[in-house]
């Protein structure tokens, strides 16, 4: 009898106990804290429109493929956010800005930056990017366009043409007798490839190159035919381009042994990302995925398409020719990339005038 009366009174004791507690919790509630919602992402969801304007030749393959897998990758890190490339020229680009349409990135090069009048100031993290590229996106102190690609200029000749330790002192004088058949024809001594914003001159220029730069302006992809069927000039100005297209033909013995020098002082082959100052919401998310284009692993992958890396702390060729161009790189002088065409034509002029001096 005594043990069921105490586990009574242990029982009511323990109700009294559980009771007092949803007192105090019932009194308290009005007074506690509201339980945070879940946090939401600040992250844009949706379409990204990036407009991919090329106005110089790549290395190999699709520029536009490559730039659409990487933002498939980014795409894979932000759920529900989309990237679509858009490939344009020059004169698409400029009448889709007429018919009103327009942009959220814009990646970029020499002769059309200055056509763009709606770009945001950049907050991209700069510090690991090489800074002869960066400042070329700058206008008045501010980022508006961030590098990330390069090319480069330089010089090939057929070594029983023009020795490889006389390449770039005799690229503008040096001529050669070459039997014909029958007949006997000089050749010039240099074929050189343009566009219609770049200034390759001014790269052998600013490489203390010395001589008369009269100099037939062929496309690069002329310039090349033109080299390969060895009836115009001793040397081609070419660029990584020609790199990639020679060195695959030197390998298979389709031409004769090349001299080689890669052109250190300036290239204006950069490739840039801008963000346009309309995109509201989209603000962050477009900045994130310039970072994401300049991020090293990204950078990495410059290799599949033969670009250079923008980053001073990413090597990706070992082939000497690659080799030496990713090298002298980091001290050419790069041009702004807002240059006007007045700008880009005296650039051409001073080179010109340069070498005769």
């Amino acid at each position: 009898m005594k043990k069921k009366v105490v586990v009574n009174i242990g029982f009511w004791l323990l109700v009294a106990i559980m009771g007092g507690c949803i007192a105090v919790v019932l009194w308290a509630w009005p007074f506690m804290p509201n339980k945070p919602a879940e946090q939401q992402s600040a992250h844009y969801t949706g379409v990204l429109e990036l407009w991919n304007v090329e106005s110089f030749e790549g290395g190999s393959g699709s520029r536009s493929s490559w730039l659409t897998s990487v933002a498939s990758k980014f795409e894979q890190q932000n759920k529900g956010l989309f990237v679509h490339v858009t490939n344009l020229t020059v004169e698409q680009m400029q009448q889709k800005l007429a018919d009103g349409q327009s942009y959220d990135l814009i990646s970029f090069s020499r002769g059309v930056g200055c056509l763009l009048t709606d770009l945001a100031e950049l907050n991209t993290s700069v510090g690991d990017l090489l800074p002869n590229m960066v400042v070329a996106g700058q206008q008045g102190g501010k980022q508006y366009a961030i590098p990330y690609y390069a090319g480069a200029y330089c010089l090939f000749a057929r070594s029983n043409q023009l020795a490889q330790d006389e390449l770039l002192e005799n690229a503008l004088t040096a001529t050669y007798l070459r039997k014909v058949g029958k007949n006997q024809i000089v050749l010039q001594p240099l074929l050189c490839g343009f566009t219609p914003y770049n200034s390759p001159l001014s790269a052998l220029a600013m490489s203390v190159a010395k001589g008369s730069a009269n100099v037939k302006q062929n496309t690069q992809y002329s310039a090349y035919e033109l080299f390969l069927g060895n009836k115009t000039a001793v040397t081609l100005l070419g660029t990584q381009r020609d790199i990639y297209r020679l060195s695959k033909r030197v390998e298979m013995d389709k031409i004769e042994p090349l001299s080689f020098c890669a052109l250190g002082g300036y290239t204006d082959l950069v490739q840039f990302v801008a963000v346009s100052k309309n995109v509201a919401e989209k603000m962050q998310s477009c900045q994130e995925f310039v970072q994401y284009l300049v991020d090293k692993t990204t950078q990495q992958r410059l290799v599949d398409i033969n670009m250079f890396s923008v980053r001073g702390d990413v090597s990706l060729y070992t082939a000497d020719w690659y080799k030496d161009c990713e090298q002298l790189l980091a001290n050419s002088y790069v041009p702004n990339v807002f240059a006007t065409m007045e700008d880009i034509e005296n650039g051409r002029k001073t080179a010109i005038s340069t070498m005769r001096m």
